[in-house]
């Protein structure tokens, strides 16, 4: 008898602090949609729903006619069910992990690792890197979703940091410098200087970041009460951020990361070390 190749799924569900309330979240809506029996907590975030074989996260298969009881145990047995290429390159296993996200407050920036370096932190530490894969990313939006995705062409960068002082006096004057004199030179000295100024701003003290990032919100909410539109420093969005995070030096980060908003159906895609952050709304993702 042929192996059973269509069979129903019960995907884990992650419940971190940034996803969507309840039956707002997009995750939960197609919980309740797959299993009548799912009971949705309006009290609890619903962030992430996983379709794959992760070690934490392996999918369940809802048919008792097969005897694997998960997803990556079928796979395991039923290797030639990835097609050759995909069975050779990677060793009989499935390479990616299929996400629903649904996003209320900003996801921390990150930035996944290469094949390389994933296989590398794997043997040095697999409790914390329990996956031996580069981490690419492409999102397709479900909902509007907007996001932060590799850094801004320079120029922009620079109007920035005339634009908003708060922004330029943690860079630093010279680091500042720096990169506006890169503007016409070579793209090694851009990225140096990009590096030098994006340390700069990680490295500042926190007592001082809070104290710009105030004097920043206050002068932003000054000039909007006063019928000024702030967009051209993403004033709503700083807003936001800081709503959700006070005091955050990620909140500086709009400055120097693109910033996307996505109609469902648009899409972006991330390779391995680009930083990155998930702002708000649903997508499909696969890494």
């Amino acid at each position: 008898m042929a192996a059973q190749r269509v069979f129903p799924l019960s995907c884990v569900v992650q419940q971190y602090a940034w996803g969507k309330m309840g039956s707002n979240s997009e995750v939960a809506r197609l919980l309740a949609s797959s299993d009548p029996l799912a009971q949705i907590s309006e009290d609890r975030p619903y962030a992430e729903l996983w379709m794959g074989t992760h070690p934490r996260g392996d999918a369940k298969i809802l048919d008792n006619r097969i005897s694997q009881k998960t997803l990556g145990q079928w796979i395991a047995d039923n290797q030639d069910s990835l097609g050759s290429k995909v069975k050779d390159t990677f060793n009989g296993k499935l390479p990616f992990l299929f996400k629903v996200l649904s996003v209320e407050t900003a996801l921390s920036i990150q930035a996944h690792p290469n094949k390389e370096l994933a296989e590398k932190l794997h043997l040095q530490a697999p409790q914390h890197y329990p996956d031996a894969n580069h981490k690419p990313e492409m999102a397709i939006a479900l909902t509007p979703f907007q996001g932060l995705c590799g850094f801004r062409p320079v120029e922009e960068i620079v109007t920035f940091l005339t634009k908003v002082p708060e922004f330029q006096f943690l860079i630093g004057d010279n680091a500042a410098a720096q990169l506006k004199q890169s503007l016409s030179q070579d793209s090694e000295a851009v990225t140096s200087a990009l590096r030098s100024c994006f340390s700069h701003l990680m490295k500042s003290e926190k007592k001082v970041v809070v104290e710009q990032l105030n004097l920043l919100v206050k002068r932003i909410s000054q000039q909007v009460a006063a019928g000024n539109n702030m967009e051209d420093i993403c004033g709503e969005l700083l807003q936001q951020l800081h709503q959700q995070y006070p005091g955050d030096i990620g909140c500086f980060a709009i400055y120097f990361l693109n910033l996307l908003t996505l109609k469902p159906g648009e899409a972006m895609f991330l390779e391995a070390n680009v930083p990155h952050a998930y702002l708000k709304g649903g997508t499909w993702l696969c890494h």
